[in-house]
């Protein structure tokens, strides 16, 4: 295969800020269950389910690793899905209500039953709609590289779709503080929650479906690969493995200081309240610092990007440990820092992937477009798994125990995990990243170059 790089790039079709915003509202909808998840759900299962804290952390990593593994499958089923509104739109058509019930079963708390029912409850709830979740946001992520092949227009697609993202996150604690708040006990405000956030991503995955466009499918690249073609070509992709090591770093990292806000605020502050308002904070941070990331990422690299805002995010997370806040407003101000910092990650590698998919068909000669994403998300759960798994043990190893007081140390070693595994994680995000090949420039020039064999 030739990989020399044409020498005068061409400029793709350039999409209008319509199809970008149609397409980011999406992720409001897909946020309003993942952060539903992310935020919420450990806590469901140790303070309203009442499960162990090694126990509740196992049950998410076993429902994040089969969600990891449905990936993958979905983006290959998602690839030879062929119909007349496209490759992946029929996908948010169709599983806006079996996502919606799958939720309900997921918060689901019955009253009086055992722990090994209320375990193999929680796991069914896990599988159910995770593989439904997939089902849904596989083919989702994979819309964005076959709207645009232009790395600017993904660029204002990622910051649109993050912008929306941080409105369902935002969405999220403003209707869990609400309800919570109102409802007789905690189990019946986390079902009423699943409930409205049900009702709206539904109508709102359909106003996606009807606003997005799929292009006509191109003759030479309608067949369909077999695996060995596809994973030949992944391997061949080296911003795709970057891109893929560093997501799965900085999520593992991450996932923990969301999960661990509540913990912190009502334990440690002695306030819950004040931690759904940190988380407020965290999301509200959005509407500002997406466009404002996705401004710089416009006009230096995504790389770039990513660099900065993990040197912000480690900036909060050792002034967090340095200068501990002793008052609760200093605390949600130092969360907020934290947030500007993790709001970079979003804009850079959701803008990163529909440029590898161009690498990888430049290089190996074959377009792979949903199983790169389905990969990545695979990064993600995987991440998220592995993040419930060690903060499970790490929750027994300081001696906490949910619904109670707790002593100095167990106090000391929460500020120690929120602090030092996210650090790590990010860190580690850093070095892979600095590898990460694929400039603006060379990416346009690759997509010409794509274009002239095309011609040719």
């Amino acid at each position: 295969m030739n990989t020399k790089l044409a020498p005068a790039p061409k400029a793709p079709t350039s999409l209008g800020w319509g199809q970008k915003i149609g397409y980011g509202s999406g992720d409001f909808a897909f946020n309003l269950y993942w952060q539903g998840v992310s935020l919420y759900l450990f806590y469901f299962y140790t303070d309203v389910l009442g499960l162990p804290n090694a126990l509740a952390g196992m049950i998410y990593a076993i429902g994040s690793m089969w969600d990891a593994i449905t990936d993958p499958a979905m983006g290959y089923v998602a690839e030879r899905t062929r119909s007349r509104w496209g490759r992946y739109r029929p996908y948010l058509l169709f599983v806006p209500i079996p996502l919606a019930l799958s939720y309900l079963l997921l918060f689901w708390s019955p009253n009086g039953q055992s722990i090994p029912l209320l375990v193999a409850m929680a796991l069914a709830g896990q599988f159910i709609f995770r593989l439904v979740f997939t089902i849904g946001s596989t083919p989702y992520s994979s819309l964005m590289a076959r709207m645009t092949s232009s790395s600017k227009d993904r660029a204002g697609m990622a910051g649109a779709r993050m912008v929306f993202a941080y409105m369902g996150s935002f969405a999220v604690v403003l209707l869990a503080g609400f309800l919570l708040e109102r409802a007789e006990n905690d189990a019946q405000g986390f079902f009423y929650l699943a409930v409205v956030s049900g009702v709206l991503a539904s109508v709102i995955l359909w106003l996606c479906f009807a606003v997005c466009r799929e292009p006509a499918e191109d003759p030479q690249n309608s067949h369909q690969l077999s695996l060995r073609q596809t994973f030949a070509s992944m391997r061949a992709n080296t911003p795709f493995l970057i891109a893929f090591s560093a997501i799965l770093l900085m999520v593992a990292g991450a996932t923990v200081i969301s999960k661990t806000v509540l913990y912190v605020f009502e334990y440690e502050m002695g306030d819950r309240a004040a931690g759904s308002t940190a988380l407020l904070y965290f999301t509200l941070s959005g509407f500002v610092v997406i466009p404002l990331w996705t401004f710089i990422t416009l006009k230096t690299s995504k790389r770039f990007v990513w660099m900065a805002g993990s040197v912000i995010s480690v900036i909060g997370l050792l002034a967090l440990w340095f200068n501990p806040a002793q008052s609760i407003e200093l605390m949600q101000m130092n969360y907020l820092l934290i947030a500007v910092g993790v709001g970079a990650y979003g804009v850079t590698f959701w803008g990163m992937l529909p440029d590898t998919v161009e690498y990888g068909e430049w290089r190996s000669g074959v377009r792979v477009e949903s199983m790169i994403f389905g990969a990545v998300t695979f990064a993600q759960k995987t991440a998220v798994a592995l993040s419930a798994i060690i903060l499970g043990l790490l929750l027994d190893v300081i001696g906490y125990q949910a619904n109670a007081v707790q002593t100095a140390d167990t106090i000391l070693g929460l500020r120690a995990i929120v602090v030092f595994v996210p650090l790590t994680g990010i860190l580690l995000s850093v070095w892979v990243m600095a590898y990460y090949p694929l400039s603006p420039q060379r990416h346009a020039a690759i997509v010409a170059d794509i274009e002239a064999r095309k011609a040719g």
